[in-house]
């Protein structure tokens, strides 16, 4: 009872139970003190003496305040005091810096601590509970029954935890904001890439596609999953529209990576087609088991169609659509060895337009590109579907006859030839009539190479051009006539070694007025070859072979350089030469020469003699063919001076139709007409027509192949200018006259 006090011998005899309670309290892993209404230790247990180093028989009797003297105004001790008086319990909790008690372990750690402050009562039930077991003899007088106990909670350990536990949860929640952060962003980036991605479970069931995947498939992925990903994605074979086996199918089987780049297209669900390649890789989980599939695949339909359209490109000619030299070339070569193992037939066509650059000089290039596209037209209708049509370059066309006998290939030849003969052109209020040289070869096997069959073909051709135009010819080995053709082409090297050497030579034929006898001389210039042992060479021989393979504009350039070099010495002559005129001749192939024109203007205004003591010469046939590149080769040349004199005039077609288009000084009347003109009337009519025309334009004419003074007396009742030929003057070195 409060206010009554009662004296407690401690060394009574207790009963069992007790001592097994005191064994407890002395033991208990929680710190616990008691403390009377002074605050006065009565005892404490193990634990606190562990952790406090301070022995409980040096602690009984004193004040706590005393034993922890931080307590004076701490929570602590206003918790005692609430407990003594007020009957209250506190329950406290400090960080590990601001603890009540200064309770350490052996090694000098801090520990965490979690207080209990509550009254206690010793007598409760009119029971004794003793607190301590005395070892020595000693009485507590004690005030009623109010006591406080402080229970000490280490929960050091238990703060670990949690704070281990917070920072695992820290980590965690971190780890899954980046999972959450990378999956979104593998999935944006899923979203954003140009390539098709689906993936499936084992099974091959669509897990998920993305937007592109969506796009081809013409699927939504919400509708589609679960389904089989070969029920979505459908392949079929590019040349021959079969499905395709499904390639996630093959890789789950295989358990390897499925990769496809051959010409298959993706069928969409509405029906859309993309050309497509694609790619199918397994996955597994970290121990190795199969989780399903993803399939990437890309539309690639421009890069295919691209790569096509250059394939094509390659292989045919841009112009009229029809097979290239290069893809020709590569079929005859299959038709040699093909014709090596089953001893088959074939035959080469080789053909050549006949009056297509008349139309190509007159109307430009543009008409010249629309006559070759109608041209192929006509060509391919004439032709079987298993032959062969191609553009071998410029007007040169190329079939290839496969399995056909010589009786069928002359049949079809000559239904293309008589094709193109009956066609007419229109161009801008003018038609053209055209017609082809048509040269064939036999496909036997014996020929080295493609380049063989094309070259006996060229030959033919050659020969046909020669025989007429607008036939038909078929080679024949060692034949005289296509034999020709090949001897012009061992010529090329001939004449090339001697532009190098300097082993050509100029002559000169004199050039005699007919009405009047002048001072004045006037001389063509020729030229000839000088052999490896100096023997001369005809220009019979080698002037063929230079003007088919492109060779003369190179020998014209040689020709001027010397004749101008001649003229620049004779310049300061005081002999007749001195104001001798020289006609050099220009081929037709020169004549589209831009090169030789700057140069020989170049050298006009280099070298001091007047231009008009050069004259230069042009045959009617090269005029009409190079039309546009003559007129302005030749108005270029007469505006610096220099005379033009227009050649075998009267062998053309349309001599008189062109004559007004060109810009000449000299007529000169093709000898043909000329040394039969005492005997045969009509050649005379000829000359005298020709002559008129000149005299009215006027031009001066000149009459070639004059052999005798016959010819000469009726030149000159004619009216003619001036006589060329063996009766005047046969040709001789230009120095010998330069000499005189």
């Amino acid at each position: 009872m409060l206010g009554s006090s009662k004296v407690i011998d401690l060394h009574i005899e207790q009963p069992n139970f007790i001592s097994l309670f005191e064994q407890v309290f002395l033991e208990i892993d929680v710190g616990t003190i008691i403390v009377d209404i002074d605050q006065n230790i009565v005892t404490w247990n193990s634990w606190v003496s562990q952790y406090s180093g301070i022995r409980v028989e040096a602690a009984i009797g004193n004040k706590l305040l005393d034993i922890f003297p931080d307590l004076q105004k701490g929570r602590l001790q206003r918790s005692i005091i609430s407990a003594l008086t007020q009957g209250m319990t506190s329950v406290l909790s400090h960080s590990l810096n601001k603890n009540p008690l200064p309770l350490k372990t052996a090694t000098g750690q801090k520990i965490q601590q979690t207080i209990i402050i509550k009254p206690l009562d010793l007598f409760a039930n009119g029971k004794y509970c003793p607190v301590q077991k005395q070892t020595t003899s000693k009485t507590i007088e004690l005030d009623n029954n109010r006591y406080c106990l402080i229970q000490i909670n280490d929960v050091s350990a238990a703060v670990n935890r949690e704070k281990q536990l917070q920072e695992q949860t820290r980590k965690t929640s971190k780890l899954a904001a980046k999972l959450a952060q990378e999956k979104e962003r593998a999935q944006v980036t899923l979203d954003s890439i140009a390539d098709a991605v689906i993936t499936t479970d084992q099974h091959g069931n669509i897990m998920t596609m993305n937007p592109v995947a969506e796009i081809m498939t013409a699927s939504i992925e919400e509708d589609v999953k679960g389904k089989k990903v070969c029920d979505v994605f459908r392949l079929i074979d590019e040349k021959n529209h079969k499905p395709v086996e499904c390639t996630v199918t093959q890789c789950l089987e295989q358990l390897d990576v499925i990769s496809n780049d051959r010409d298959h297209i993706l069928v969409s669900s509405d029906g859309k087609e993309f050309s497509v390649t694609d790619s199918v890789a397994p996955i597994f989980d970290p121990d190795g088991a199969l989780l399903g599939a993803v399939l990437v695949f890309r539309d690639v339909s421009q890069t295919r169609a691209l790569a096509a359209e250059l394939n094509w490109q390659a292989l045919h000619d841009p112009l009229t659509g029809l097979a290239n030299r290069r893809s020709f070339e590569a079929r005859m070569q299959q038709l040699q060895k093909q014709v090596k193992i089953d001893l088959s037939c074939h035959h080469l066509l080789y053909l050549d337009l006949d009056q297509f650059k008349v139309v190509n000089d007159t109307c430009g290039h543009d008409a010249g590109d629309e006559l070759l596209r109608q041209i192929s037209i006509i060509l391919k209708e004439q032709i079987r579907q298993t032959d062969m049509l191609a553009r071998l370059g410029g007007d040169e066309f190329g079939v290839l006859l496969e399995n056909c006998n010589e009786e069928n290939v002359y049949r079809i030849a000559d239904k293309l030839r008589n094709a193109v003969q009956d066609f007419r052109f229109g161009w801008q209020n003018q038609t053209f009539k055209i017609g082809v040289s048509i040269g064939v070869a036999k496909i036997d096997g014996t020929e080295l190479k493609a380049a063989d069959v094309l070259s006996a073909a060229d030959s033919a051709c050659y020969v046909a051009k020669e025989q007429g135009r607008n036939r038909v010819h078929f080679h024949e080995r060692d034949a005289s006539e296509s034999s020709v053709h090949q001897k012009e082409m061992r010529w090329i090297s001939r004449i090339q070694a001697a532009l190098d050497e300097d082993r050509f030579v100029l002559f000169a034929q004199r050039i005699q007025e007919v009405q009047v006898s002048t001072s004045t001389s006037h001389y063509e210039i020729l030229v000839r070859m000088l052999g490896s042992e100096g023997e001369i060479i005809p220009p019979g021989a080698f002037l063929p072979a230079a003007e088919r393979f492109n060779l003369m504009a190179s020998l014209d350039r040689w020709v001027f350089d010397k004749l101008s070099g001649y003229l620049l010495e004779i310049t300061s002559s005081k002999t007749l030469l001195g104001k001798a005129t020289f006609s050099m001749n220009l081929s037709g192939t020169s004549l589209a020469d831009t090169a030789l024109l700057q140069h020989i203007v170049k050298r006009l205004d280099e070298i001091p003699f007047s231009p008009d003591r050069l004259c230069f010469e042009v045959t009617e046939t090269a005029a009409i063919s190079n039309l546009v590149d003559a007129t302005h080769f030749l108005s270029t040349l007469r505006d610096k001076g220099c005379k033009i004199a227009l050649d075998d005039f009267g062998s053309g077609l349309s001599s008189f139709a062109y004559l007004k288009s060109f810009p000449i000084d000299y007529l000169k009347i093709d000898g043909q007409f000329v040394k039969d003109i005492v005997h045969d009337p009509i050649d005379k009519a000829f000359v005298e027509s020709i002559n008129q025309i000149g005299q009215v334009m006027g031009l001066s004419t000149i009459a070639e192949f004059v052999e005798n003074e016959e010819i000469l007396t009726m030149l000159k009742e004619i009216g003619v200018n001036y006589a060329q030929g063996y009766g005047i003057h046969k040709p001789c070195p230009l120095e010998e006259i330069l000499k005189k």
